[in-house]
């Protein structure tokens, strides 16, 4: 049986930090980052068996594999391996059944909603040591504190907080909610060998300042249904706020719900003859609420694009590219999330790849935070972007004039 030890033995966010610094290039022996999220659980009103259950099974992982162990954060772990072409599927894959163990046995509500994007996320150091760096660097900066003090507890969500924030929209008028709650990210094309040239940006509604000022002590996660009201609240607050937010007309996105297609806002917001609204605007809709609202969805990509709209479907996973027929949908932009091991994963499906691209769906590479991610998407024949990369390059850009 392993050995349990205490957490606070594990090695701690700037250690780690450390190590990866005196790693020589490339790494020799522990190649590879595994870096554990656990943060989309309700982890502050967590029972004190599941941490002791959490702790036993890294302990066990650890022996298992031979594993560092380091504790990033809160919710956060994360371990360096020694990973080749032979016990790479074995130790991700056990990682991960560990985990999800453990959240169908504590968190059974949230089980269905993990995004194993964010649950393990792997990088080959070899390959990704900058962005391990970045990553754990950040961390570093955003959690020096204990983890017991870290750890507040928190309420669950409720029907009179949703109220709050139409309060605090109300109080605030349109144009200063978007000024301190909404946020935008660029959208760029890169050809290979050239500077990134802005295509549109993205508009959504920051949670996390929601969470900084108006959800201070609310636990999001393991919400249910209350939750979703609230995306649909905030669909209806971003469509209001359009005015304030691109008051130009400028060619932009939005990530909806597909059900917000049919409130009175939306409806206000299309006009009954101005068609020009929607001649620059992409709607974005997430591929796993299209399938859950898939006949609502047809009717309302029918009315986006009778007015002129573009169709984009978001939040496509590498390893579910070609599952869903994107001409059936008549979908004009696919955005495919970069993520651990895409890089194997998308040069298998470079023929699905390439069927969508003929058929005129463009293909967007999105939270894109590396150089190797651009590189794989050029190989592919994609040469459209979004991600912390993209607004490095343009930071980088204009620092340089």
């Amino acid at each position: 049986m392993a050995s349990e030890i205490p957490i606070d033995k594990a090695g701690k966010a700037g250690e780690l930090l450390l190590r990866l610094e005196a790693m020589p290039s490339p790494p020799i022996g522990k190649n590879t980052l595994l870096v554990v999220s656990l943060s989309m659980l309700p982890l502050s009103n967590a029972p004190d068996e599941f941490w002791s259950d959490f702790r036993r099974a890294l302990v066990e992982f650890r022996d298992r594999h031979n594993v560092e162990v380091y504790e990033l954060a809160f919710s956060e772990r994360g371990f360096l391996a020694a990973i080749d072409e032979y016990n790479q599927v074995r130790v991700n894959s056990d990682l991960k059944v560990t985990l999800l163990r453990l959240i169908q046995e504590y968190f059974p509500e949230n089980f269905g909603m993990v995004d194993q994007t964010r649950l393990v996320a792997v990088f080959d150091l070899r390959q990704k040591m900058a962005t391990a760096k970045k990553i754990i660097g950040r961390l570093v900066e955003s959690s020096d504190k204990p983890v017991a003090e870290q750890a507040q507890p928190l309420r669950r969500l409720q029907e009179e907080d949703i109220s709050l924030v139409l309060g605090v929209n109300r109080q605030l008028g349109p144009e200063q909610f978007a000024k301190v709650f909404i946020r935008s990210q660029k959208i760029a094309a890169i050809k290979p060998g050239q500077e990134p040239q802005q295509v549109m940006h993205e508009y959504f509604v920051g949670m996390d300042m929601l969470k900084k000022h108006v959800f201070k002590k609310v636990e999001l996660r393991g919400s249910g249904n209350l939750f979703n009201q609230l995306t649909l609240t905030l669909d209806r607050l971003l469509i209001e706020a359009y005015d304030a937010i691109n008051p130009s007309g400028a060619k932009c996105s939005i990530n909806l719900n597909v059900e917000s297609v049919f409130t009175r806002s939306f409806q206000e917001f299309m006009g009954e003859d101005d068609y020009s609204v929607f001649s620059n605007l992409v709607f974005e809709f997430r591929q796993a609420n299209i399938l859950q609202h898939f006949d609502e969805y047809l009717v309302a990509a029918e009315l986006i694009r009778s007015r002129g709209g573009t169709i984009a479907v978001d939040a496509i996973f590498p390893e579910t590219v070609g599952v869903v027929n994107l001409a059936r949908l008549n979908a004009n932009i696919a955005k495919v999330f970069w993520r651990g091991g895409a890089e194997t994963v998308l040069a298998q499906f470079r023929d699905e790849i390439a069927a969508m691209q003929a058929a005129g769906t463009v293909v967007v590479l999105a939270r894109l935070d590396d150089e190797l991610g651009l590189q794989v998407a050029h190989d592919l024949g994609i040469q459209m972007f979004q991600g912390f990369y993209v607004d490095d390059l343009f930071a980088d850009k204009a620092k340089t004039g």
